[in-house]
């Protein structure tokens, strides 16, 4: 009996731990390394030149991710999407923001993502961005 009662509090205080750990977040964009521009896509046009890159480098840096990666990016609709394409020292990092279907991820290699928070809020300052 006494066994059983210590495995239990053992393993809802691992499963606290996860839950912590998962729910973690730190920002888009790491503040020590140093980010390029290399492509802006709205709804597949590239418009990186209409846009001003300081500031939306800013939006990601002030914005936050999962701090662990989940599985690949989930499909969604590319046509009403909006994709950041960087570049950094340690290659190239994407964020892909698609209010449709609800997809909001920041990756360096398409099989595993980070889910970034409050998305859609990203999605939408990105958007006013963008040209009309």
């Amino acid at each position: 009996m006494r066994r059983s009662i210590v495995i239990l509090i053992a393993a809802v205080l691992l499963i606290a731990a996860a839950a912590a750990v998962w729910s973690l977040s730190v920002p888009v964009l790491d503040e020590d390394a140093e980010y390029t521009l290399t492509s802006l896509y709205c709804r597949g046009q590239e418009v990186s030149a209409q846009v001003d890159e300081d500031e939306l480098l800013e939006m990601l840096e002030d914005a936050s991710r999962s701090l662990l990666p989940r599985g690949g990016l989930p499909r969604h609709t590319y046509t009403e999407m909006i994709e950041v394409n960087l570049h950094q020292e340690e290659g190239p990092w994407r964020i892909v923001l698609c209010t449709a279907d609800g997809v909001y991820a920041a990756y360096a290699d398409a099989d595993w993502c980070y889910t970034i928070r409050d998305g859609e809020a990203l999605a939408q300052a990105v958007q006013a961005l963008l040209p009309e």
